[in-house]
């Protein structure tokens, strides 16, 4: 029987989403963001923590489900202009209450005010900062949604042409993983997609790349390197327009002989784990990926 406290899908649409003839601001885009995330509760007995790590301020979320030795480093969406640490506390937490473990969620730069490659700067900075602090054999996963999944991918193949240690795993939530916008998601789910199109992408794009080069793989990472990629876990909805970058992202990975989950959600929209107030298959995503980051953490257990 479907749980009653949850919405379908078209009801959800209908409550929460903004009108399609409407262009809101930068900050009316910020302010909503911030208004949904903090409204979304943490799981029972779970807290916050603020902290810095490599001078970038980060929330620890910790709770009495975190028993396992791991860490998950959550980047938030928001294309790179909107979002917070904050306003993904909650899914952040239920990820790593559902995984055992501790999440660190990462408040890194956003544009216009700090441009390219300054989120990679600070996510990079937490991430050796973190691994640093953590006992040596602690393994870590990177995890973010959209804007986040990208810079989940890119930091974790920064930090491998660095020399530096390489993540346990990589999840990724709706992956922003190429910004020149192509694909043919963007043809045959763009009438479906309620949150984003390429006009909207290619928006956020430049305001966050300020004429630097789309292709660099920082920025996306679509053109990085994939040889001994670490395990990636994707989810994405059915009905989202960068469905193709999550596709593109798992044959890259998978044709480099790695190992990758590629989940698609019928009828799931643009980051719908984020929506686990109101969403029932938000809630079994992150069931899903916190079984998944179990078996992660236990495998790479010293």
């Amino acid at each position: 029987m479907k749980d009653n406290k949850y919405l379908s899908i078209g009801n959800f649409l209908e409550t929460m989403m903004i009108p399609p003839d409407e262009t809101p601001t930068l900050q009316q885009v910020r302010d909503r963001q911030a208004a949904y995330g903090l409204s979304a509760p943490l799981p029972f007995g779970w807290e916050t923590k603020k902290m810095l790590l490599g001078n970038v301020p980060v929330l620890e979320l910790s709770g009495p489900e975190a028993t396992k030795s791991g860490a998950i480093l959550f980047f938030h969406a928001g294309g790179y202009s909107a979002g917070s640490a904050a306003d993904h506390a909650g899914l952040a937490a239920k990820l790593g209450c559902t995984a055992q473990v501790k999440c660190y969620c990462v408040d890194y730069r956003l544009a216009p005010e700090y441009m390219f490659p300054a989120a990679v700067e600070d996510s990079y900075n937490v991430y050796i900062t973190l691994i640093n602090l953590l006992d040596e054999d602690t393994p870590v996963v990177l995890a973010g949604s959209s804007a986040g999944g990208g810079l989940a991918v890119a930091i974790a193949q920064l930090v491998k042409a660095r020399g530096e240690k390489i993540p346990s795993a990589v999840y990724t939530i709706s992956p922003w993983a190429d910004m020149n916008q192509v694909g043919e998601s963007f043809i045959t789910r763009g009438p479906h997609d309620p949150m984003l199109s390429k006009e909207s992408l290619n928006d956020l794009r430049d305001i966050y790349l300020n004429g630097h080069d789309p292709s660099d793989p920082m920025a996306s990472p679509v053109n990085g390197d994939f040889e001994n990629f670490p395990s990636l876990l994707i989810h994405v909805g059915a009905n989202e327009v960068l469905l193709s970058d999550a596709l593109r992202l798992t044959s890259l990975s998978a044709n480099a002989g790695n190992d990758v989950t590629l989940k698609v959600w019928q009828d799931m929209i643009h980051i719908f784990p984020w929506f686990y107030p109101h969403l029932e298959k938000a809630n079994q995503a992150i069931e899903a990926a916190g079984s998944w980051l179990c078996e992660i953490f236990d495998q790479n257990k010293i």
